[in-house]
């Protein structure tokens, strides 16, 4: 099954849909052209890993997506709708949870705080807060403070303020870049185990080749900037992962193998455009 199957089967209208955005920030007299016809679609449930060489404008992409900034031109899309502004069922982890969360609340408060936002009645919302901590594996620190938990811990807490949100999209920006190697592999495990639970469409920024094998159904590997897609693989891996059996699968060394070859080619110049998925 290619990539374009699995967005446009039986389920119809993709849950993102991505098509030909484009960023051009204007500054000192010059246009910067940071995203050039960025294309692409993640069906309902779906969970993709984005990848590029550093200064690509991903994050530049994140923001137009969450409706924290305008593209020049082109659509985003989320279940069919038109997105302008940040959308009530999308939710984002950022890379930097220390700035995140709030040092004087507790962990149960930073997680209930885009409830109250959201309007729910205070019942629903202990619900939604017990529900998430308990899925990050945090039911036994509800009443910390960030500041007293690791920095694993704390990244937990982003993640759970997230789900507690019920997006039907979670767009995470680098989310363990700031986090040791085992605890970046625990919370790998945690995000997989997370989505198949409660079947969000995930779209997973990261700079790490092996975790976006790991971690994706597909890769999304970003050109150079101006940015275009530039390639697009289906990872077909086993759906069941373990940090070791997976890892050491020939398949997983092709894999890593074929996107270090994409993220080495996009570094030496801008792609073409439209080769994604050939």
């Amino acid at each position: 099954m290619t990539s374009s199957d699995t967005v446009h089967g039986a389920a119809g209208t993709p849950m993102l849909d991505v098509a030909g955005l484009r960023k051009v920030y204007q500054g000192e007299g010059r246009a910067v052209e940071a995203v050039r016809d960025l294309t692409f679609a993640l069906a309902d449930g779906e969970l993709a890993c984005l990848v590029g060489p550093s200064g690509c404008g991903k994050t530049t992409l994140l923001k137009c997506i969450a409706g924290l900034l305008r593209p020049t031109s082109g659509t985003v899309r989320l279940a069919g709708r038109g997105v302008t502004s940040p959308p009530p069922d999308m939710a984002v982890v950022f890379q930097e949870y220390g700035r995140s969360l709030f040092p004087w609340l507790t962990v149960h408060a930073n997680v209930e705080l885009p409830l109250k936002e959201k309007g729910l009645p205070k019942e629903r919302r202990a619900e939604l807060v017990t529900g998430a901590l308990e899925a990050v594996g945090l039911a036994d620190f509800a009443g910390s403070h960030p500041w007293q938990l690791s920095g694993g811990m704390q990244q937990r807490v982003a993640i759970a303020r997230a789900i507690a949100y019920e997006p039907r999209v979670l767009l995470m920006d680098e989310p363990f870049a700031a986090v040791d190697a085992q605890t970046r592999a625990d919370l790998e495990d945690l995000i997989r185990s997370l989505w198949k639970r409660f079947g969000m469409t995930v779209l997973f920024v990261t700079h790490d080749i092996d975790e976006a094998v790991y971690l994706g159904q597909r890769v999304l590997v970003l050109s150079s900037s101006p940015t275009v897609v530039q390639d697009d693989i289906t990872v077909d891996l086993p759906d069941e992962r373990d940090q070791l059996t997976t890892r050491s699968l020939p398949r997983f060394a092709e894999l890593r193998t074929r996107v270090y070859a994409e993220i080495q080619s996009a570094k030496r110049g801008p792609a073409v455009a439209g080769t994604a998925g050939e």
